[in-house]
């Protein structure tokens, strides 16, 4: 009975360990991504995805362990001739109901809203008003809102490439749930430098690369430190053949002063086979 039982457990964080990494990948925000380069103006442009999935795996006779799963992305832009507009939306739903003897729900949610405008987005320096707003109940983030501005700087611009960097100042709002210690909520509010550099190259005709690596910084009057969070995004396509690729990413977070005891470095490596029709 107690090996059933053990079983029963590592079967349960074995697949909400699957799913979550699944989706994980699209919490590092990566606004290069979404960006729109075309040189005409005046157009919406976007996409939106909706995934739902529920289905149970044994974990005894009268014991199934139930999972539903709903996913939903959507980034919207509209590009006029000076300036861009740009709505990126993901959110992960988790549901695990699992032991019936005694019925006990798991939730892991995690997802963002972001909104980001470009000024004067065909010069070298342009400027950019944003704001998001952020879950990750799988860590232990409750709620996180920013709001900030800053400025672009093109390095470099090619055809298939390119390179900018950015800085800006932001305000800072989070709510964290303690791990050890359930219902102890913990609130911080900072002003932060917010920066970032990302590149993007096709290397040849099949192989292109892409990465944008966020710093952020700002003083913690709580702690009376200064808290540093790293986070980064990178991904490898190389094209196979007319209809097939191979896609790696990596993507991870850095937090040198958590606000409560979590994990400090976070990350997701994934790659597979795409497949082009």
């Amino acid at each position: 009975m107690p090996f059933k039982a053990a079983s029963r457990t590592a079967l349960f964080f074995l697949l909400t360990f699957l799913l979550l990494i699944n989706s994980a990948s699209a919490q590092i925000l990566n606004v290069e991504r979404s960006r729109v380069e075309r040189d005409s103006a005046d157009y919406f442009t976007g996409k939106v995805g909706l995934n739902f999935s529920m289905f149970n795996r044994n974990a005894g006779k009268n014991n199934p362990n139930n999972y539903l799963q709903l996913t939903f992305n959507g980034d919207v832009a509209y590009v006029s001739e000076k300036h861009s507009y740009l709505l990126l939306n993901f959110y992960n739903y988790l549901l695990v109901n699992y032991d019936s003897d005694e019925l006990r729900n798991t939730v892991a949610s995690n997802g963002y809203s972001h909104f980001r405008v470009n000024l004067l987005r065909k010069r070298r320096l342009s400027y950019e008003l944003f704001t998001q707003v952020q879950t990750d109940k799988a860590r232990g983030l409750e709620i996180r809102t920013l709001a900030g501005s800053g400025l672009r700087y093109r390095l470099l611009k090619r055809e298939n490439s390119g390179i900018y960097v950015g800085t800006g100042i932001m305000h800072e709002h989070e709510t964290w749930e303690d791990p050890d210690e359930e219902n102890n909520f913990t609130d911080s509010d900072m002003l932060k430098s917010t920066n970032y550099i990302s590149a993007k190259a096709a290397l040849n005709s099949n192989v292109s690369a892409e990465g944008i690596v966020y710093y952020q910084t700002g003083y913690a009057e709580m702690i009376d430190k200064w808290r540093n969070r790293v986070s980064g995004d990178v991904a490898l396509q190389v094209k196979l053949n007319t209809r097939l690729s191979f896609k790696a990413g990596f993507s991870g977070t850095f937090e040198d002063e958590p606000i409560v005891p979590v994990t400090r470095f976070v990350y997701t490596l994934s790659n597979g086979i795409q497949v082009q029709f």
